[in-house]
């Protein structure tokens, strides 16, 4: 059994393991082994998200098991009605276990009954499949936009996916 809470400052090194070991996970056979190793450090996460996690425009929820041991976890940057889903990551043993549907669906559902008028993007490899398919299933649609970065002899893009919320009087959500 998993549990989903919003992230207390005291988890920031918690989150910080997880984005280092699930980073790594997450893109190995996607991207250059060199540039992984190069991007992924984990006393650079530690102070990263020992800073994040305290931002007033960031939201983050951890997933953690029966045994208080943290799984996995979401971030949003917010800005007025915008959430851009910056980190989702689940740590591999703890894959296929629904924690990263839990973690999206527990965590959108929070935003929007804070603000109902929300609007959600992320960015993603265009190359990650299995990912655009996720968020496809949360209704995220590619819109056209991307980022592009040259490293060495390999080209990295990612797209932008968004969600829009759309309230019809008479019909709820769509």
């Amino acid at each position: 059994m998993f549990f989903i809470r919003k992230a207390q400052s005291e988890y920031f090194a918690d989150i910080a393991n997880i984005h280092f070991k699930s980073w790594h996970d997450a893109y190995l056979g996607l991207l250059p082994e060199l540039y992984i190793n190069n991007k992924n450090n984990l006393n650079e996460k530690i102070k990263m998200w020992q800073e994040l996690i305290n931002h007033p425009d960031v939201i983050i929820w951890i997933a953690y098991d029966a045994n208080h041991k943290s799984v996995g976890f979401i971030g949003y940057f917010t800005k007025n009605n915008s959430y851009e889903i910056t980190t989702l990551y689940v740590l591999l043993e703890y894959h296929g276990r629904g924690i990263g549907t839990k973690l999206m669906k527990t965590s959108l559902q929070a935003i929007l009954d804070f603000n109902i008028n929300a609007n959600f993007c992320l960015w993603v490899l265009e190359d990650n499949a299995p990912a655009i398919h996720f968020y496809k299933k949360f209704g995220f649609v590619c819109n056209g936009e991307k980022s592009e970065e040259d490293y060495k002899d390999t080209q990295i893009v990612d797209i932008k996916m968004i969600k829009k919320i759309k309230i019809y009087p008479t019909q709820g959500f769509e």
